[in-house]
């Protein structure tokens, strides 16, 4: 009997991807700017830069993206009981 937690495929677009991406990209901005001093179009192209690559990976589903499966596996919580 296999006890591994089975995990279901997920690709495709990701609304919440395209949110994290807009975060990275103003992290980005506030680290290039506040941090490293960069004038405003140097970090503005840092943000964009980072929002664009989070983005295509997360947001346009250019990456698989793993989910556990909804069945619920009573030898994943045996530790819990000491």
């Amino acid at each position: 009997m296999d006890h591994s937690q089975a995990e279901t495929a997920t690709q495709g677009p990701w609304p919440l991807g395209w949110a994290i991406a807009a975060l990275a990209g103003a992290v980005a901005f506030v680290l290039a700017s506040a941090i490293a001093g960069a004038g405003f179009w140097a970090a503005f192209s840092i943000a964009a830069l980072s929002f664009g690559v989070f983005g295509v990976l997360l947001g346009a589903g250019g990456v698989e993206r793993t989910a556990p499966s909804d069945s619920h596996d009573a030898s994943v919580h045996a530790d819990d009981h000491h």
